[in-house]
This record gives C-alpha cells, sequence and structure tokens, in this order.
C-alpha cells in the first residue's frame, strides 16, 4: 500500500486521525452554536498552535540542557549498565552455562553504544522527519475536519438501501469508539506523565522531564510499556549508588501512577469503551507487535476493537433481517 511506502505518511495519517477525533466534538460544537465549520476549526488550530508554540518555548531552555547533559553523561551509563549486567551473570552462573558463549554485557553495550551514536549523530534527521509529520498531520486532520462528513454521505451515496442503515449505525458506533478511545488513551498518558514527573522532581532525580516524557509515551504500549517506562530511572539510580530507600523513591511515582491508571481510568474509561477480552488484547497485541512492531502494539487494540464491532454489527443485522 502507498500509505506503507511513503516516508512518514503512515505516522503522519495516524496523527491526522487522533487530532480529528480530538478536535472533532468541539468543532461539531462551535458549528451547533452558530460559527461557520471552517472558521472553528481554523480557531481551533490557532489555539492548539499557539498552546504548542508557547509551551515548546518555555521548555526549550530545559529541554535543550537535558539533552546536553545526557549526552555528555551517556557514557557512563553505558559503561555502567555493562556492568550491572556482568554483575548480574556472575550472580547467576548457571544461566552462561545456558546460554553458552554468549556474552550478553558485551552484545548490550555494542547495542546501547550503536543507539547512543545513532541517537545524537542522527538527530538533525530525526529533527527533520519530525517537522515533516508536523505539518503534514495538522495539513491531513484540517480536510478530515472539514469534509470528513462530506466524504461519508458520498460514501453512503453508494451503498444500497438494504444495507444503508446498517452502514450509518456501524459508522456512527465506529466513531464513538475510536473517539471515546483516543481521548481516553491521551488522558492516561497525560496523568502518567504528569505523576512521574512530580514524583521525579520531588526527590530530585535527574531528567525528570525527559523520564516522564518517556514513561507517557510507552505507557502507550499495552502490558510492557509501563515496565519499559521504569527501565531508565532504575539503571541511572542503580549506576549511581542509589541506596535502597532512593530506588523505592524512585519506583514510587511509577507504581502510582499505574495504580490510578490500573484502577481508575482503564476500569472506569478505557475497558467500558473497548469492551475486549484480555485474551484477544494479548493475541491482538502479539500479532500487532509481529507485524508493524511499537506501532502495531499501540494501534492494536483500537483496530481489534473496530473489527469486533463491525463483525458484531454485521451478524446482529444478518440475523435481524434473515428471513
Amino acid at each position: 500500500m502507498l500509505i506503507l511506502k511513503v516516508d512518514n505518511l503512515l505516522l503522519s495519517s495516524l496523527l491526522a486521525f487522533v487530532i480529528s477525533y480530538l478536535l472533532g466534538p468541539l468543532v461539531n460544537y462551535m458549528e451547533r452554536r452558530g460559527l461557520n465549520r471552517v472558521a472553528s476549526i481554523m480557531f481551533l488550530f490557532s489555539a492548539m498552535s499557539l498552546t504548542i508554540f508557547i509551551g515548546l518555548s518555555s521548555l526549550y531552555p530545559l529541554i535543550s540542557s537535558q539533552l546536553s547533559s545526557l549526552k555528555s553523561d551517556l557514557p557512563k551509563y553505558i559503561t555502567g549498565t555493562t556492568q550491572l549486567i556482568k554483575d548480574t551473570e556472575a550472580n547467576f552462573s548457571f544461566l552462561t552455562a545456558i546460554l553458552l558463549n554468549f556474552d550478553l554485557s558485551e552484545y548490550v553495550e555494542s547495542l546501547m553504544t550503536t543507539w547512543a551514536s545513532s541517537l545524537f549523530e542522527d538527530f538533525p534527521k530525526y529533527i527533520s522527519k519530525s517537522l515533516t509529520t508536523a505539518m503534514l498531520a495538522p495539513f491531513l486532520a484540517f480536510f478530515l475536519l472539514k469534509d470528513g462528513q462530506r466524504i461519508l454521505k458520498s460514501i453512503f451515496s453508494l451503498v444500497p438501501n438494504r444495507f444503508f442503515e446498517l452502514s450509518i449505525n456501524l459508522q456512527h458506533q465506529i466513531n464513538d469508539q475510536m473517539g471515546g478511545f483516543i481521548r481516553a488513551r491521551m488522558l492516561e498518558a497525560t496523568i502518567v506523565g504528569f505523576v512521574v514527573w512530580a514524583g521525579l522532581w520531588l526527590i530530585h532525580f535527574p531528567y525528570a522531564p525527559l523520564l516522564a516524557t518517556f514513561a507517557a509515551l510507552t505507557n502507550l504500549i499495552p502490558y510492557i510499556g509501563p515496565l519499559i517506562g521504569m527501565v531508565p530511572p532504575l539503571i541511572i539510580a542503580l549506576i549511581n549508588g542509589t541506596p535502597f530507600i532512593g530506588l523505592f523513591l524512585v519506583l514510587l511515582p511509577y507504581a502510582i501512577a499505574q495504580i490510578i491508571d490500573m484502577f481508575v481510568i482503564i476500569p472506569l474509561v478505557v475497558a467500558k469503551i473497548v469492551d475486549l477480552h484480555p485474551v484477544t488484547v494479548i493475541i491482538s497485541f502479539i500479532i500487532g507487535a509481529q507485524v508493524m512492531g511499537v506501532l502495531g502494539m499501540i494501534i492494536s487494540i483500537p483496530v481489534t476493537s473496530i473489527l469486533k464491532v463491525t463483525t458484531t454489527t454485521v451478524y446482529k443485522h444478518l440475523i435481524e433481517f434473515t428471513p
């Protein structure tokens, strides 16, 4: 497919759908209040752009200093991580016999060195791709918000009369479910990121903003995302020789964030929206990871939810209208 071949097009399209689902209810509300649809979209886009610009301008000095500090400290953390793995291998020597001559510490050191070098050497390329996505995604989102309803009407006009009601019902269900899911996941990531940042900031832990952002993003990955988010601060704390109570304080914000996530947000918001069995979620997660990697992990649940809604709705329609 073309969307998979063109650089940044898939990510830009997904972000465009996210933006349209986030802003869609506001655009519809403003249009119902008498404001022109295009004017509503332009107003919301202007407000969003201004908010992002002010936020980035305010945070740029902090982010810049954090990245500079991280760049200078990376060799120490790579060496420290390698030493931690060597110590672990020495304490669990039976694993060495199982893994034969595989040197895990050497492999991790090589991997981290390559990653660190790539991260900073290719930083301009990442910025270029990010800017491309940042310009393309709002552009696509604008036309989704502006012409989405017109496109749907054109599509529905091609649907045979006997399937028209089914198509309308299915579209409304998918639209409501995806909108609720995306807004819930954004809220979830924001709360996790804020709780982690506040906790790390209170104990003066290094790179709190970067680690909180990483935790918020990885939390979007089902099941393993929160664990991945905990790894960097844990490694930094161990390398810096943090005592046990310090390790507890470092991991405490992550634990609080996950408690809020698991016992409040997921049961009360996300679970009611997707209504999927845990086994179904795990299978879809594995398939998504195999097919599209990290991006597949993130979109596996909404895609599975859409398939479930479609299958259930079509089945009910066939049962009700089959003589």
